[in-house]
């Protein structure tokens, strides 16, 4: 079936699609303009170091993960699907290397705050507010790593319950059911307070 004269010349001059800033980055970071990459890490680092650092509960070990995370993400960006949320495919690289560093972890000896940096950096600031934060403190103190896990996805980096069933590696329903279950057990420690 041909299509007539008329909407055949309609599809041709309909404009293209605008790229998101993300999509955009990440063609320049593949045409090799690593300052493209530069923006990429400084525009995600906050995000992907936040929910690594709600995992692991040290801040070394968050930064560590963050760095591989950027990383294996610039090894494997032409694999990325334009289609699909950017983000969501970082977060998803961020639990993989998280739960793998935790794997391969042996012992740990947490770094001693005094010998840490007192400059106060945009992570620390995060780190910081978070803390402050009482609905995530009480949250980490009486859900599960999973429960938690799931709802800050859903909620604190705003995802879907698709795209957070993908990056948990849970099928949708049994992720409702997680996040309804952890904002019920949140909803009675309120009301009990």
């Amino acid at each position: 079936m041909t299509l007539p004269p008329q909407a055949a010349s309609e599809e041709t001059l309909a404009p293209p699609t605008p790229l998101s800033a993300d999509a955009r980055l990440i063609a320049d970071c593949l045409q090799g303009d690593m300052s493209a990459f530069d923006e990429i890490v400084r525009t995600h680092t906050p995000r992907i170091f936040n929910y690594v650092l709600h995992m692991t509960r040290h801040r070394q070990d968050a930064e560590d993960v963050t760095q591989q995370t950027f990383i294996k993400a610039y090894t494997h960006l032409a694999s990325f699907d334009p289609t699909r949320s950017f983000i969501a495919w970082l977060l998803t690289i961020a639990r993989r290397t998280a739960l793998n560093h935790f794997r391969s972890a042996k012992n740990f000896e947490p770094v001693a705050e005094d010998t840490a940096s007192a400059e106060t950096t945009p992570d620390r600031h995060l780190e910081k507010r978070d803390q402050l934060d009482t609905l995530w403190t009480q949250a980490k103190r009486v859900l599960s790593e999973r429960e938690f896990e799931v709802l800050w996805l859903r909620y604190a980096e705003d995802r879907s319950i698709e795209e957070t069933a993908k990056i948990v590696g849970l099928n949708q329903t049994h992720t409702k059911i997680i996040a309804f279950r952890a904002r019920q057990r949140l909803s009675k420690l309120q009301s009990s307070s």
